[in-house]
């Protein structure tokens, strides 16, 4: 019973990391880890595909399997005493309340490459921590580690091509031991905060704001008061504030300099009601010129790239609706397109959007993304090009009416359609079975996988041109009443 029990609180690689940063993230990532999403599941699985893939490079390896840790590291002691054995898959490493394990173990003489394989095109300072991790806990059993690197995915493989070329390997540099050495200074306080039975007692830093957990199951936040509602906080910023003590907006001093956008937001906060610039609002509504296109784009991207010329998390478009008014808030016509799951689309997709997108009127959309994707269509298809010029210059980006006129303290600083319908209009996304673009891209990848077939994919295709649908009408809607709230502070004159 004792063994299993010490079995159970084993500090792993993400409660480690996690606690690096903040002991109560690491604390929680043990004792209270959150269940994956859609998306995360299918990232897993790429990763679990990517992972079976490098081994082939290494044809003579043998794989630790056990799913009990203890167990799966007395195999992998009894293969590294084995010198017939040259390179072991999964090696795992179990030692005073840690465990690892090695995605690849080449050995080399009497020492051993370590090799950490990793879904993404370009090494980052997270992937050298992890195989930093790794090397800390493979010495500490003992390892006698010679070198280490990183196993990437080439941005040059396409479908079609061998095993060997899906992958760039990368030598770990002296920085890679440095992060080791720094891991195993601060490796017993990490324990002592991870292993304990009461939760770490939260201090606010700056990862904070990035943190599931923040406001959740860490430092309670209800309000709309808070300094991470401030947009474009700076490290710099937040530091100087909690020196003072500063935690909430409403509670900055005059001489802190803000920028003219964080101002906008004090002010909201601190009068409880919604900062608006009215001549700004008034015209930057007028540039409207109708009849109005109301566009957005759904993709789809893989590590392991799904159809032909197509590179590695390169990004495919996959469907668009299109709301087309003649006057705010009245709907004429709804256009839309999804690709068959079973091939690349692309061209048949962008003729049908040039036709839809007729000769003149803005295409308004929410955010840069789509003037970049129409710009790769551009690209992809030179014969194309001047026609879709011509649409990225009738671009409309709505989302600049909240970054610089509009501020709701109910926003929390964000300006995302997600955060900005609910608020001004009362729309969500609840009802609906796809309710975030994670999901659309997850549900239409396992489509492409063969995954979800027939009348299930049949349901799937329904969902994600409902869930696309209701990002071009909550734009119809959010414009609507942009309109109105800018026709009210006229009549009323207030505002600025």
């Amino acid at each position: 019973t004792m063994a299993r029990a010490k079995t159970q609180i084993r500090i792993n690689k993400a409660s480690f990391l996690n606690a690096v940063v903040c002991p109560t993230r690491g604390w929680l990532t043990r004792h209270s880890p959150d269940t994956p999403t859609e998306g995360d599941r299918l990232r897993m699985d790429e990763g679990l595909e990517i992972g079976c893939r490098a081994r082939s490079l290494y044809s003579r390896g043998c794989l630790v399997d056990h799913p009990t840790l203890d167990i799966a590291a007395e195999q992998t002691k009894a293969w590294m005493a084995d010198k017939t054995v040259p390179e072991i898959f999964e090696a795992t490493f179990v030692v005073d309340q840690y465990a690892a394990k090695a995605d690849i173990l080449v050995r080399s003489g009497k020492e051993w490459k370590l090799i950490e394989v990793k879904s993404g095109i370009n090494p980052n300072s997270e992937y050298w921590e992890d195989l930093a991790y790794t090397l800390m806990v493979a010495r500490r059993a003992g390892v006698k580690v010679k070198s280490a690197a990183l196993l990437l995915i080439s941005s040059d493989f396409r479908p079609g091509m061998d095993d060997h070329d899906l992958f760039l390997e990368y030598e770990a540099t002296d920085d890679l031991w440095e992060i080791a050495e720094v891991f195993e200074k601060v490796s017993d306080s990490i324990a002592a905060a991870v292993l304990g039975a009461e939760r770490p007692a939260p201090k606010l830093i700056f990862a904070c704001r990035s943190c599931p957990h923040f406001g959740q199951k860490c430092i309670e936040n209800n309000d709309s008061d808070h300094i991470f509602d401030l947009p474009r906080l700076s490290k710099s910023l937040f530091n100087k504030l909690t020196n003072l003590n500063v935690n909430k907006i409403s509670k900055i001093p005059k001489g802190v300099t803000l920028t003219p956008n964080q101002d906008r937001v004090r002010k909201a906060v601190v009068g409880g009601k919604p900062s608006i610039s009215k001549i700004g609002l008034a015209l930057f509504l007028r540039d409207v010129e109708w009849p109005a296109y109301y566009l957005d784009f759904e993709t789809v991207k893989s590590a392991i790239p799904m159809f032909p010329d197509v590179g590695p998390h390169e990004q495919i478009v996959t469907q668009y609706s299109l709301h087309v008014c003649h006057a705010p808030g009245e709907v004429i016509k709804h256009h839309e397109f999804l690709a068959d799951a079973s091939r690349d689309q692309r061209r048949q997709l962008v003729e049908k959007l040039l036709e839809d997108l007729e000769e003149s009127g803005s295409i308004i959309v929410y955010s840069s993304f789509e003037k970049t994707m129409l710009n790769s269509f551009a690209k992809l298809f030179p014969e194309l090009k001047k026609d879709l010029q011509k649409c990225v210059n009738r671009l409309f980006d709505l989302e600049k009416a909240f970054r610089e006129y509009v501020y709701h303290p109910g926003f929390r600083g964000r300006s995302s359609i997600k955060v900005t319908l609910p608020t001004l209009v009362g729309d969500t996304y609840e009802g609906l079975a796809i309710r975030d673009g994670d999901a659309a891209v997850a549900k239409y990848a396992r489509m492409v996988r063969g995954e979800i077939t027939g009348r299930e994919a049949e349901e799937v295709r329904k969902n994600l041109l409902a869930y696309c649908k209701q990002d071009t009408h909550g734009m119809v809607r959010l414009h609507h009443e942009l309109v109105r709230i800018s026709r009210s502070i006229k009549k009323n004159g207030t505002g600025k």
